[in-house]
C-alpha cells in the first residue's frame, strides 16, 4: 500500500487536530493513518516555524466582538446525541450539530459561519 503524502497545511491541521482531541497520540495517529514519529517531527518542525498569516476576512472576524447568546441545557437531548460525540449541539429549530473527538476545526469555523448567516437572514 503507498503511503499518503501530506502537505505543510495538512500537518499544521493534523498537529492542531490532535491538540484538541482528546485522544492519545497514538488513537489519533491511528485514526488518521499517520505514524505517531511523523506526527511529532512535523509538530516540532511547524513550532519552529512563524505562525501562518490570517487572510484579511479571518483577522477582522478574530478582531469582532464576541456576542454570547443565551443557552439552555436539556435533561431530553441526551437521548438525541449518539454516545462518543466529544460535542452534541441541538438547536431549537431541531438542527442537530455533533461533533466526534478529533474534529476539524476549520470545517466547524465554516459550519458556523454558515449558521452565522442563516440566523441573519
Amino acid at each position: 500500500m503507498a503511503q499518503q503524502q501530506h502537505t505543510r497545511a495538512q500537518w499544521r491541521r493534523l498537529g492542531e487536530g490532535w491538540a484538541g482531541s482528546g485522544l492519545t497520540q497514538a488513537q489519533y495517529c491511528a485514526h488518521h493513518g499517520v505514524s505517531v514519529a511523523s506526527l511529532h517531527r512535523w509538530r516540532e518542525l511547524l513550532r519552529r516555524e512563524p505562525a501562518p498569516v490570517a487572510a484579511p476576512a479571518q483577522r477582522q472576524r478574530a478582531d469582532a466582538p464576541v456576542r454570547l447568546l443565551p443557552v439552555q441545557l436539556l435533561d431530553d437531548v441526551g437521548a438525541q446525541c449518539r454516545p462518543g460525540q466529544a460535542v452534541c449541539l441541538v438547536l431549537a429549530d431541531g438542527l442537530r450539530l455533533e461533533l466526534a473527538p478529533g474534529f476539524d476545526a476549520p470545517t466547524l469555523q465554516r459550519v458556523v459561519a454558515l449558521l452565522q448567516d442563516r440566523a441573519a437572514s
